[in-house]
């Protein structure tokens, strides 16, 4: 009896222990609010050494208008991390960039340049908006950029097909799948790149590879290919756009169109 009663007492003063614990450890709270505010960044910007600077929250996605929509984003200045707003305009091509800490709501709108991040940003967002032409999106070119998402990851072994070798050279090489397949207008192939990559001051060369999905036009000199946010559901067929002679969709409309 007085075990059990010496058991006792010690369980009355390890309970509340054990409580303080669990409470920490689930952090209800926390948990609550992350989920509520799970955000997804993804690099979109790089300096001159190939750094990543620039990041977008593509979980914040949101339509302003029927040509704008607005996206959080994450800048690295000066070894800062800065959160800001991004407002892009589709119709107009240009963007407003407010950085969180600014007082004043006013800044100038600029234009977006070529080369740049925010045409990147562009160039995937603009599509969901009435200005969509002004980027590619043309009722002409719908066959390539509006057909149906690929269900089946690029790299599958359910492919079947082989893969054939379009170039190797010493910075990049590119194949494409066998197993094609063809509409009266275009051809859809899964493909490989690879390319090597050289940072500026830097004796170290790295590599970086993808597959993908391509539909390449075999009525015109055009292709579009499929982007995907990893880890995602976010994805779409980019806007056409040529590719250079002897290069993987030129291979491709010279080997499957005709």
């Amino acid at each position: 009896m007085k075990t059990n009663s010496k058991m006792k007492n010690f369980l009355k003063k390890i309970y509340p222990i054990f409580g303080i614990l669990l409470f920490y450890n689930l952090n209800p709270g926390e948990k609550l609010f992350a989920n509520g505010k799970s955000f997804e960044w993804y690099p979109v910007g790089v300096d001159q050494y190939g750094n990543i600077t620039e990041w977008i929250n593509i979980s914040s996605f949101k339509t302003l208008n029927k040509d704008s929509f607005r996206l959080q984003m994450k800048l690295l200045e000066e070894n800062k991390v800065i959160l800001g707003r991004l407002d892009l305009n589709c119709r107009n091509k240009d963007y407003y960039l407010r950085k969180r800490g600014k007082m004043s709501q006013k800044g100038n709108w600029n234009s977006i340049t070529k080369g740049s991040s925010f045409e990147e940003i562009a160039k995937f967002y603009c599509k969901k908006t009435s200005a969509a032409s002004n980027w590619g999106y043309t009722a002409e070119t719908k066959y390539l950029w509006g057909i149906e998402k690929p269900n089946l990851d690029a790299s599958s072994f359910n492919l079947q097909g082989e893969w054939i070798n379009v170039y190797k050279n010493s910075s990049s090489e590119f194949q494409y799948n066998s197993n094609v397949i063809k509409s009266s207008d275009s051809v859809l192939a899964a493909y490989y790149f690879k390319k090597k990559l050289y940072k500026k001051n830097s004796p170290y060369i790295s590599s970086k590879y993808k597959f993908g999905w391509i539909v390449v036009s075999c009525k015109e000199k055009l292709h579009s290919t499929f982007k995907k946010f990893d880890n995602t559901n976010i994805a779409e067929w980019t806007a056409p756009k040529k590719g250079r002679i002897g290069g993987g969709a030129d291979a491709i409309r010279k080997a499957e169109c005709y």
